[in-house]
């Protein structure tokens, strides 16, 4: 039966093995603003000083409604305080539909930490629930949006959790969702760079805290607290809280874990569509090219401390898959090819690819016994 080309890249984890995590930069915000009327607003920043003057020229259609305007203004300008690559900001009149926000945010990228710094209405906190069963539903199509919010047991991996109030550093008292904005700031902005274990959170000035906070990490919450040097955040996790020891593991709690996966998948994704769907015929030695040049954005990788450099980190044809496939057609000898020849035998339309990585972690534990005579 004919079907549609797909591409599917699945992270798997032996229990036994540690693989870690990375980041990148794009915020997204959707944001509720009465005084833009019907039509939904979408803008793409790479710095304040472009806000500044989207805000002054056209930013608005008339000058009333001043204090949820300023409101606005606020959130986009407390994304940019921890320098995300870019900010996308997309702006309807209000919360009661989803896909007001979605649809144009699918039609620009594949990929970002979205967020809605929403109030206490009816729909505002629907919108919240809508936010985690969306995420999840990208999640299943193999797109690497990760959403920021404050609905619990979400239990994803692309979710993170929060719900903490807190006191600004100018002494404004901040909800969970007021720091929405600034949090998801500091998501994207940290990259490939680090994690945001330990981070120091410089705007706010203290911290509402957590009754339990270990039982708080264990229930899949992004947590902060006050510290000597000013208020951090914990540990850099997601909401996933259900392990299966492959799929879903310890590791893959970790927001620079799903980062890390979701970069990688991502750019392997688009090399294989953009280069080789359609445009190669399947036969091993394309597929060794195919094969070579992951292998070259793997060694990439872990020359910028992405992936181990330590490590073996390859790519190769996945033998006893190919093999397998062979077999399920009928052709019974194909269980006693050798390697070689299950390779150079390729299977009809699909490339099967088998890699095996070792992500970087950052420091995060100390473990120091010292022994005195």
């Amino acid at each position: 039966m004919a079907t549609k080309p797909t591409v599917t890249i699945q992270f798997k984890q032996l229990a036994t093995t540690l693989i870690q995590r990375s980041e990148r930069g794009t915020a997204v915000l959707f944001l509720a603003d009465s005084t833009v009327g019907e039509e939904v607003k979408t803008f793409i920043y790479r710095n304040v000083s472009q806000v500044n003057s989207d805000y002054d020229n056209n930013f608005y259609d008339d000058e009333t409604h001043k204090t949820e305007r300023q409101k606005t203004l606020k959130h986009i300008k407390n994304c940019f305080v921890s320098a995300p690559y870019e900010v996308i900001v997309i702006i309807a009149k209000d919360y009661k539909k989803l896909s007001a926000f979605t649809n144009p945010l699918l039609a620009m990228r594949k990929q970002g930490w979205v967020t809605a710094p929403t109030d206490d209405s009816p729909e505002d906190i629907t919108i919240q629930t809508d936010l985690a069963s969306w995420v999840e539903s990208m999640e299943k199509d193999g797109l690497s949006f990760k959403v920021l919010g404050n609905k619990s047991g979400v239990d994803c991996k692309h979710y993170v959790y929060f719900s903490q109030a807190a006191t600004s550093s100018n002494g404004e008292a901040l909800t969970d969702v007021e720091m929405f904005p600034y949090l998801v700031g500091v998501l994207a902005g940290c990259k490939c760079t680090r994690s945001v274990t330990n981070y120091k959170l410089g705007e706010l000035a203290s911290c509402e805290e957590v009754d339990d906070i270990d039982e708080a990490i264990t229930g899949g919450q992004l947590v902060i607290t006050n510290d000597d040097g000013g208020v951090k955040i914990v540990t850099g996790i997601n909401s996933l809280t259900t392990l299966n020891g492959n799929t879903a593991t310890e590791d893959m709690q970790y927001i620079e874990t799903v980062e890390a996966m979701d970069l990688i998948r991502d750019d392997i994704r688009d090399v294989f569509v953009n280069t080789y769907q359609g445009s190669f015929k399947n036969k091993y030695m394309n597929q060794m090219l195919f094969i070579g040049s992951v292998n070259e954005y793997f060694d990439r990788l872990a020359g910028e401390d992405i992936l181990d450099s330590e490590f073996n980190n390859k790519a190769e044809i996945d033998v006893e898959a190919q093999r397998s496939a062979w077999m399920g057609t009928g052709k019974a000898e194909a269980a006693e090819w050798d390697d070689d020849t299950v390779k150079r035998r390729s299977f009809k339309r699909t490339v099967f690819i088998a890699a095996n990585i070792k992500i970087l972690n950052c420091m995060e534990n100390l473990k120091f016994t010292v022994t005195m005579e």
